[in-house]
């Protein structure tokens, strides 16, 4: 029992530790062990609007990005989601693919200690300036609750399947939240774009961005709400995030 928070406690400091990425995606999350019950649907919305672009980002657009996410519990303790991420930008709305997630977290005590899943994820996408590629990504989850205080570890990495940049890439991301009264929390999110696992950027050139967020509930819906400030030059400057969910 010990080993484990320490295991979990490794990640973030490998999460915090590593180089950056370019630009907003459209999915700014921490996955952590929430999950739709067994037969249930549920719709999330996410959105997020950076303001500029950092001066050695790679991709100059700062769109409102938008992505409607539909998930279902295919059994205990396993969802399935479905996305159609969409950018607006000048008046223009345009398709940037879609992407098929599948999500499994172990049984666990969902109010104390630690648990563990995994995210899979399969996508034919575009990045803002870039053209469509299809991208796997493989998200392992890393939770613990004590008290208060929830951490959550994501060392994530992706691997494109199509186009010519065909390398492990490193996108890690962590959490740290605390529970102020009932199911409302405050916290921070940091999320990296280190580039390829086995030769990461320079550090210059890694996209880093911290967010101060608040997760909460109202009735049976669920907020993620967050301004975050790019820490590197090749980070946005500043970006507003908003996830909300309902079941159904």
């Amino acid at each position: 029992m010990i080993r484990r928070p320490w295991a979990l406690a490794a990640a973030i400091q490998l999460s915090l530790s590593s180089p950056d990425a370019d630009g907003a995606p459209h999915e700014i999350k921490v996955f952590t062990d929430e999950l739709a019950g067994y037969g249930e649907h549920t719709l999330e919305t996410h959105a997020n609007k950076a303001s500029r672009a950092g001066p050695q980002s790679s991709q100059r657009a700062t769109p409102l990005q938008l992505m409607p996410e539909y998930s279902y519990g295919i059994r205990r303790n396993w969802e399935l989601s479905l996305q159609l991420p969409v950018s607006e930008e000048r008046g223009h709305i345009r398709s940037d693919g879609y992407r098929a997630e599948l999500q499994y977290v172990a049984p666990h005590d969902e109010t104390e200690g630690f648990y563990w899943g995994v995210n899979v994820e399969l996508a034919n996408v575009r990045e803002r300036d870039e053209p469509r590629f299809w991208n796997t990504e493989l998200i392992p989850i890393l939770g613990l609750r004590l008290e208060r205080w929830h951490l959550v570890a994501n060392p994530g990495v992706n691997l494109p399947i199509s186009g010519p940049a065909r390398k492990v890439n490193f996108d890690p991301a962590a959490k740290i939240a605390y529970r102020t009264f009932e199911k409302n929390y405050v916290g921070v999110e940091y999320y990296v774009e280190a580039g390829p696992l086995r030769d990461w950027l320079p550090r210059g050139r890694r996209s880093r961005m911290l967010y101060l967020a608040w997760d909460g509930k109202m009735g049976k819906s669920d907020f993620n709400i967050g301004i975050g400030r790019g820490l590197s030059d090749a980070s946005d400057r500043w970006v507003l995030k908003m996830i909300y969910e309902f079941p159904f």
